[in-house]
């Protein structure tokens, strides 16, 4: 409800602050909603070095207190790697043999998209109703002789 009409803005009708700085009227819930989704949309806060620096040792202290030693605790991902679960068989190749890049062309070749040629069944395959082989008896060759003589004369 807001101020009826007529009556006069005065500072009668005002609330007194209480002497802070920057105190002022409380914001609109539009306001207050715009205020939110901006910081939804803001990136998470970035660790310190000091931060990353520590976690290595929470790591270690925590493996000591739940399996006794960090050689236990990786005994442990290694049986876990081993009934299947592929999760723990990449963690435990990550930090054997680190994470893996990807590779990318370099920028000053160019790429080149050559055309793979299949030299060993390179033919077109024969058709099923075609024979594959060609039997000659002889009188099939002596009417071969017989069409070679006819064409020398």
């Amino acid at each position: 409800m807001g101020r009826k009409p007529g009556i006069p803005k005065t500072p009668r009708n005002q609330k007194p602050t209480d002497g802070r700085k920057h105190n002022k009227r409380l914001a609109s819930k539009q306001e207050t909603r715009d205020i939110v989704a901006k910081a939804k949309s803001l990136p998470p806060a970035q660790p310190n070095q000091a931060s990353k620096d520590r976690i290595p040792a929470y790591a270690a202290r925590a493996m000591k207190k739940v399996f006794g030693s960090e050689a236990e605790a990786w005994e442990f991902i290694a049986e876990k790697a081993q009934e299947g679960s592929f999760a723990h068989l990449n963690l435990l190749f990550q930090y054997k043999y680190g994470k893996p890049v990807e590779r990318e062309a370099p920028q000053g070749q160019a790429r080149r998209n050559a055309p793979v040629i299949n030299f060993i069944n390179n033919s077109p395959q024969p058709s099923a109703d075609l024979p594959k082989t060609i039997d000659l008896d002889e009188e099939d060759y002596e009417d071969i002789e017989d069409i070679d003589n006819d064409g020398d004369n």
